[in-house]
C-alpha cells in the first residue's frame, strides 16, 4: 500500500471519528423516570429525534415488564427513592410522569411549602446532583386548578432553587395533535438555556384529519362485547339510546354518545368510562376497546409495541397512566430543536 492511500485511510479514519464525536454531542442523553412503558422513550424513536436513554426508573412490574420487551438493553434504576444520583451516567435530558401527591401530607406539616416525603422530591433530588440541561415532566390537568395552584408553584420555586430559571408551564390537549382524544396533560419544561423571547412550548394545533371510529378494529374480540343484560341495566340507568348508524365512543360518566368524534380521556380500566358502542346487530352492540385501539388512540401505529405476555387489564392501565407518544414527540422535537441552535450561538 503507497503513502497516498495509507493517508488517505487514516484521513478517512478520523473524519469517521469527528462526525461520530459530533452525532454524540447533538443527541439527547436521556434518564427516564416515572417511565411506565417508556412513553419518552418511544417518542424519541417515533419523531427520530437523536437520542440515547442510559436508564429508566420504574417501580411497576407490569410497566418494567412492558419496558424491558421494547427497550432492551437499558439499565432499570427501579424504585426512584431508592436511586443514589452520584451512581447515575451523566445525561441532559431528564423526563418523568410523576404522580402529583398532596404536597400537605409532607411530614413537617409546612404543606405545600415542603415537597420532602412526595416524589418531586425525587425529581428535584436527582437533577440538583446530575444538572440535566433539560427537564420535561407530565401531569394530570388537576394541577393547573386553584386547589393545586400553592403546588404549581412550590414546583416552580424548587426548579428555580436548583438552578433552573427558564421554566415552561402548559396545559396541551391531544386532540389538537392529530389523535381524537380528549387528553389534557400539563407539560413541564425547565432548562438551564435561556429561552428566546416569546418562546413557548405549546406546538402548532393540527386539524383532526381522523377521528375515533377511524382508530377502531375492523374485528374483534367477542368477549369484549357487554351482555344484552348489562346494556339493559345501562339503558334503565343511563336512559341512553344506543341505536347507532355508525360506530360511536359512549361516556359513561357523563351518560352520553359522543358523536363529534372524539372520545374522553383515557385511564386505568376500572376508571375507564369509554365504551364503544356500533350499529344494530339484532340487538345493540357496546363494547370496551381493544387493547391495540388503547395504544393507537395513545399515538401508537400498530405493531410498535410489545405487550409481552400481559393480561387486558394491565395492558389498558398502562396505557391510561402512560404518555401520548404523539404529542410528546411533537414537544421533544421542539425542544430538541430550540436546544441544539442554542448550543451553536
Amino acid at each position: 500500500m503507497n503513502k497516498f492511500y495509507f493517508k488517505l485511510i487514516i484521513l478517512s479514519i478520523f473524519h469517521l471519528i469527528f462526525a461520530e464525536i459530533l452525532i454524540m454531542k447533538e443527541k439527547f442523553i436521556t434518564f427516564e423516570t416515572f417511565a411506565g412503558y417508556g412513553g419518552a422513550h418511544f417518542a424519541l424513536k417515533k419523531f427520530n429525534i437523536p437520542h440515547s436513554v442510559i436508564g429508566f426508573s420504574e417501580f411497576d412490574k407490569y410497566a418494567v415488564e412492558i419496558y424491558n420487551h421494547n427497550h432492551k438493553g437499558v439499565k432499570g434504576y427501579g424504585d426512584i427513592t431508592k436511586i443514589d444520583p452520584d451512581k447515575l451516567p451523566d445525561f441532559n435530558l431528564f423526563t418523568g410522569g410523576f404522580p402529583c401527591q398532596p404536597f400537605s401530607t409532607a411530614g413537617t406539616g409546612l404543606g405545600e411549602q415542603d415537597i420532602r416525603g412526595t416524589l418531586f422530591h425525587d425529581i428535584i433530588r436527582i437533577c440538583e446532583v446530575k444538572q440535566p440541561d433539560n427537564i420535561l415532566l407530565e401531569n394530570v390537568k388537576g394541577l393547573t386548578t386553584k386547589r393545586h395552584k400553592g403546588t404549581l408553584e412550590t414546583i416552580r420555586k424548587e426548579l428555580r432553587r436548583i438552578g433552573y430559571e427558564n421554566i415552561h408551564i402548559q396545559l396541551i390537549n391531544t386532540k389538537n395533535y392529530g389523535i381524537p382524544q380528549n387528553r389534557e396533560r400539563v407539560w413541564i419544561y425547565a432548562t438551564k438555556k435561556e429561552l428566546p423571547l416569546g418562546f413557548s412550548l405549546v406546538p402548532e394545533k393540527q386539524i383532526l384529519k381522523k377521528h375515533f371510529e377511524d382508530y377502531l378494529d375492523l374485528k374483534t374480540n367477542e368477549d369484549l362485547y357487554l351482555s344484552k343484560k348489562q346494556i339493559d341495566r345501562l339503558i334503565e340507568i343511563h336512559k341512553v339510546d344506543f341505536d347507532v348508524d355508525r360506530p360511536y365512543c359512549f361516556d359513561v360518566y357523563n351518560k352520553k354518545i359522543k358523536k363529534e368524534g372524539i372520545c374522553m380521556t383515557l385511564t386505568e380500566p376500572h376508571h375507564n368510562a369509554t365504551r364503544v358502542v356500533e350499529p344494530k346487530n339484532g340487538y345493540y352492540r357496546v363494547r370496551k376497546l381493544s387493547t391495540t385501539e388503547h395504544f393507537r388512540l395513545m399515538g401508537f401505529s400498530d405493531g410498535e409495541i410489545d405487550f409481552g405476555n400481559l393480561s387486558y387489564s394491565q395492558i389498558c392501565k398502562r396505557a391510561g397512566n402512560g404518555w401520548d407518544i404523539n404529542i410528546a414527540g411533537i414537544i421533544l422535537n421542539k425542544i430538541y430543536s430550540f436546544y441544539y441552535s442554542s448550543l451553536s450561538k
